[in-house]
């Protein structure tokens, strides 16, 4: 009696458990990579924010400590020269109530005009100062929150020009 040949047109239970493994270890190794690619792609959008947000608030600041013939400090409060009008006004900033102000005086005596009006930076900013450093230069501080989280920024202004006090009472 002839023994059959034993059948090899299918797979062996271990084959097959070998195989589902390795296409399991394949499907987490794409997952794991896909949520590393997702989340850099959320740090780069969060530093693209916050790079845009700083670059136009600088530059903004730059270019009104650099147009101004005159920088005033009253009151350790820093006034710039108006970019609409620098032969009239002059400028301040304050930080209150969750908003960032600008505020126009004219340039006699430094009276307010106005109630102020919001900043066009106000959306994200949650603190913001700018004094006169050691030096005479600007140095602009702020605090910039963007999708949940505070970014602290300083930044100095070296601009060449005289400084006057006029802490005298008008």
């Amino acid at each position: 009696m002839k023994k059959k040949p034993f059948n090899e047109d299918g797979y062996s239970l271990i084959e097959a458990i070998m195989a589902l493994m390795v296409i399991a270890l394949v499907l987490v190794m794409l997952l794991t990579g896909l949520v590393f690619v997702n989340s850099i792609h959320d740090k780069a959008q969060i530093n693209q924010k916050v790079a845009y947000n700083e670059r136009y608030l600088n530059l903004f600041f730059q270019k009104q400590v650099l147009k101004s013939e005159r920088i005033i400090v009253k009151h350790n409060r820093v006034y710039l020269q108006d970019l609409e009008s620098p032969d009239s006004y002059y400028n301040f900033y304050q930080y209150s109530n969750g908003f960032l102000r600008r505020f126009k005086v004219d340039n006699t005596k430094f009276n307010l005009i106005g109630g102020g009006e919001n900043s066009q930076f106000s959306d994200n900013i949650r603190s913001f100062a700018l004094t006169l450093g050691p030096h005479n230069e600007i140095v602009l501080e702020y605090t910039l929150a963007v999708d949940g989280q505070s970014y602290q920024r300083k930044t100095t202004i070296q601009h060449g020009k005289t400084v006057e006090f006029l802490d005298k009472a008008y």
